[in-house]
């Protein structure tokens, strides 16, 4: 099973790539870190995709271990394998969303087979889910919110009180992240297709449906694959594009005041933007895959402060490459209500003697609240 989506596979395999050679200094050196590493080195989980908090003590995160799919808990100590019973074996969990320690949704899948789990506070249980399985995006968004959980992929899906329902989608539009407020107001973001001649789209759902939205002013030929809500009248949206003469990545990030769209990429660069989070203030965090240089990919994090974006170091791993290294986020979360924000991904070591490349996960947090 391909574990990543076509676009995040070329990324990665083009960073992977880029190893055999080297250059000089990273940027932002000496620069001290205002992220620190959680989890790293030996561990139970290679790649972790996804992050959900509940507060600033408990947290789950999920991803894989070779073919074997792992959800990491933080107990506001550290992060271990949650081994609460009822948890099936799939092949990779994709997608998690905790609303309380007595709430939490995971999503995963085995070959062509999708995997829906609920966990109430003492063991996880299999859900049956709805809808084909997703080809073109296998790890489909969840977001749980009290008393409704909101399904991407193929189509827009909602499940509540044991039933779900189904809102289809023109030919050609995956939904690629879901964030919401509340069981009645809810946003989603995706892709018309193909993405040459194609063009991102934007739902909004009022509790009863789901509304496209006018188109948000992102590059053409990117793809939108992140949505994040401040508030009622404050959504962002991002993705990234590949240069059209080869360069580094062209990312986009779009935000909507409640009746317009407002193009807020400004000094955000050479990204392959794949994680974005709102600390609920107007700011913003971005992260994803740096290719500012093009050997080495540092942890790197951008935020915004309502005008501008700064460019910051994230913290690097003890065992991680140093010559060469190789860093990529996945997913971004506050750390539930402290203003600090959890990242999750994973980075390369050193390369072994057989010329194999070892990737281990990844957690950081940032220090300083946004």
């Amino acid at each position: 099973m391909s574990a990543r989506h076509p676009l995040r596979t070329a990324a990665a395999a083009l960073a992977l790539a880029t190893l055999a050679f080297t250059t000089g200094g990273a940027e932002a050196a000496g620069a001290t870190p205002r992220w620190e590493v959680s989890l790293a080195g030996d561990s139970p989980v290679e790649s972790l995709l996804s992050v959900s908090s509940v507060h600033k003590g408990l947290a789950w995160a999920v991803g894989r271990q070779a073919q074997h799919g792992v959800i990491m808990r933080w107990d506001g100590k550290r992060w271990h394998e949650d081994t609460a019973p009822g948890l099936p074996d799939v092949q990779e969990w994709s997608s998690v969303s905790a609303v309380s320690a007595g709430d939490v949704w995971a999503y995963g899948t085995t070959g062509r087979e999708q995997t829906l789990v609920h966990y109430d506070g003492k063991r996880w249980d299999s859900v049956p889910t709805t809808g084909p399985f997703d080809d073109s995006w296998p790890e489909v968004p969840i977001k749980a919110v009290p008393g409704r959980l909101f399904k991407g992929g193929k189509a827009l899906y909602t499940y509540a009180h044991g039933a779900w329902q189904t809102f289809a989608l023109p030919r050609l539009v995956d939904i690629r992240d879901i964030d919401a407020l509340s069981a009645s107001d809810a946003y989603a973001t995706g892709m018309q297709y193909p993405v040459d001649g194609g063009h991102p789209v934007t739902y909004h759902w009022d509790g009863t449906t789901w509304t496209l939205m006018s188109r948000p002013p992102i590059r053409a030929g990117a793809e939108a694959d992140k949505i994040t809500v401040a508030s009622r009248d404050s959504v962002y949206v991002a993705g990234w594009a590949h240069d059209s003469h080869g360069g580094p990545p062209v990312p986009s990030v779009a935000h909507w005041n409640g009746s317009t769209w407002k193009d807020i990429t400004g000094s955000l660069a050479k990204l392959w933007l794949s994680a974005l989070g709102s600390d609920g203030q107007g700011g913003l965090v971005a992260t994803g895959t740096d290719r500012s240089d093009p050997v080495k990919a540092p942890p790197v994090f951008w935020r915004y402060r309502g005008t501008t974006w700064t460019k910051e170091p994230g913290a690097p791993a003890p065992d991680g490459d140093r010559q060469s290294p190789r860093y990529a986020f996945y997913d971004l979360e506050p750390a539930g209500g402290s203003g600090s924000f959890w990242a999750v991904g994973d980075y390369s070591k050193p390369m072994a003697a057989d010329g194999h490349t070892p990737i281990n996960g990844l957690i950081e947090r940032s220090k300083n609240p946004a």
